[in-house]
């Protein structure tokens, strides 16, 4: 009777929200290579550097911004974060990525979580690509 209790628990998780959960891992981490890399080119001082390319940083930064308003979890994988980064208390000290947790687009299908972690990996790695011009 309990190993039937034990089958009945364990849910197989759906192929779309695993795949769409690596998404968003990689998406977290291409964000935070991102955002050190923003952080290293406002640094410099440089007036030619600062004259040449203040707009485009400010425009990326801000795009960076609102990306991280657009980033949800995958339902049902939140607990399968890598939170090596956090301590025992439960606080992040290290990763910088602010996400939704509120859950609220749970109304969607796996196959359109799937969708939207991959759109927000696209538009990440965008950004990315765009820091990587700023010489």
């Amino acid at each position: 009777m309990m190993s039937l209790l034990m089958a009945c628990g364990e849910k197989k998780k759906d192929e779309n929200l695993i795949q769409a959960f690596k998404l968003h891992e990689e998406a977290i981490q291409v964000r935070q290579t991102a955002k050190d890399q923003i952080a290293k080119l406002e640094a410099i001082t440089d007036s030619v550097f600062v004259a040449t390319n203040s707009v485009q940083l400010n425009s990326l930064s801000n795009a960076l911004k609102e990306w991280d308003e657009q980033l949800n979890e995958v339902p049902g994988l939140e607990e399968e974060h890598d939170h090596s980064d956090h301590d025992p208390s439960g606080h992040d000290h290290d990763h910088d990525h602010d996400h939704n947790h509120s859950h609220s687009e749970q109304e969607l299908t796996p196959k359109q979580h799937l969708e939207v972690q991959q759109h927000l990996l696209n538009e990440i790695k965008s950004i990315s690509e765009k820091l990587n011009t700023i010489k």
